[in-house]
């Protein structure tokens, strides 16, 4: 059975900690852990991590100060270890995770054999109500690598609803690694392209997790400074008519490419 390996860095993220932690716990397949790396949290996040690790025997808590987000997950995927074959996937500590998640995930690595996958984007409001399923996205390698996946392109490639194996991560190299570690906004922008050089992107045509918009998320309020570090990181961003244009003709061929694919691997 498939290992998950799943990180939830956090700092002051108290408010809608106990949800996201809930919806790890209610997961139907249970071979997981889950460490939560806090970088010196004084909200009463500590509190409600050790209370959970107490009731729950498969988390952890790692402190101690750290470079900001993306240094915390490779953090804890270091802390956590684990086989070439685990699935690993992070989890910011306001975001959620269907119950069915690791079930449905586990399932599509087992049949497809990929090294990393991304399902539908999906977005929770700040009650924790799902209100929003986007289409299906489809990933060709070129693209990701080309720097076209952001949201002044043709769409990001949501963080929330991306797994990837172990041995991918460990692929890596040192290079990228520390410079994954040092970004602020885009890291995951990057993580992509570098995964991208090395495997190709498999899609899942369901819903299995999302990004929770409260209003005080910093990938929104922070959207002018995630450009600009994408941009750093190789993002090409199109004059916006063109970007537009580019999105609506994405939005509209890519669930055709993608249902078309899952129709041929179930003849």
């Amino acid at each position: 059975m498939r290992r998950f390996l799943v990180v939830t860095p956090i700092l002051n993220g108290a408010h809608y900690l106990r949800q996201t932690l809930a919806s790890v716990d209610a997961q139907t397949h249970d071979h997981w852990l889950h460490v939560v790396v806090d970088a010196g949290s004084t909200d009463g996040t500590l509190d409600i991590v050790r209370e959970s690790v107490a009731r729950e025997p498969r988390r952890s808590l790692l402190t101690g100060p750290d470079r900001g987000l993306y240094d915390g997950v490779f953090k804890g995927f270091e802390a956590l270890g684990g086989a070439p074959d685990d699935i690993c996937f992070w989890i910011n500590a306001d975001d959620m995770v269907a119950p069915w998640a690791f079930a449905t995930i586990a399932q599509a690595f087992d049949e497809t054999g990929a090294d990393w996958m991304t399902a539908m984007p999906s977005e929770w409001d700040g009650e924790g109500r799902l209100r929003a399923v986007m289409p299906l996205g489809w990933h060709p390698r070129f693209l990701i690598r080309a720097g076209l996946f952001h949201p002044h392109g043709l769409r990001a490639i949501q963080q929330e609803s991306t797994f990837f194996t172990r041995s991918l991560l460990d692929r890596l190299s040192p290079d990228s690694r520390e410079t994954i570690r040092k970004m602020k906004l885009a890291g995951d922008f990057t993580l992509w392209r570098a995964f991208a050089s090395l495997a190709p992107l498999e899609t899942v045509p369901t819903m299995v997790s999302g990004f929770r918009q409260h209003g005080a998320n910093a990938s929104v309020a922070g959207l002018g400074r995630y450009i600009a570090e994408a941009r750093t990181a190789g993002a090409k961003v199109p004059p916006a008519p063109l970007a537009r244009l580019l999105r609506a003709i994405y939005i509209a061929i890519a669930p055709l490419i993608i249902m078309a694919k899952a129709r041929r691997r179930l003849r």
